[in-house]
């Protein structure tokens, strides 16, 4: 089967292109379970928690326990995944979610290589 999207070759029982991972056949997406729906609302939240979490709590860490706070690194992928998708909101947040993470680490960095 063709994928409608990128035009990739695929095996008959895809139900998602393995190239481009777009809906080989749409009437079936409607009443698949396959596909995961999601709340962009709550995956905006869960994006700023992770960013202050990961991106400022490194520099609490780093007070508190003189560590490099190497953890707020680990934040980054959830806005990297966000900037993923489709949706233009999704993504604006993403970018402010990203910019809060790394504030916060070059916050951290500072503070620890001041003294």
């Amino acid at each position: 089967m063709k994928c409608p999207v990128c035009g990739c070759e695929n095996p008959d029982d895809y139900k998602f292109c393995h190239d481009c991972g777009n809906p080989l056949i749409l009437n079936d997406l409607s009443n698949s379970d396959d596909f995961p729906s999601f709340d962009s609302k709550k995956l905006i939240v869960i994006g700023y928690i992770i960013a202050i979490l990961f991106g400022w709590g490194s520099f609490i860490l780093s007070s508190l326990f003189s560590s490099f706070g190497f953890i707020g690194f680990i934040g980054l992928f959830f806005p990297g995944f966000m900037l993923n998708s489709k949706d233009p909101k999704i993504r604006k947040h993403a970018y402010i979610q990203l910019a809060i993470m790394i504030i916060g680490i070059i916050v951290t960095f500072w503070v620890l290589f001041k003294h």
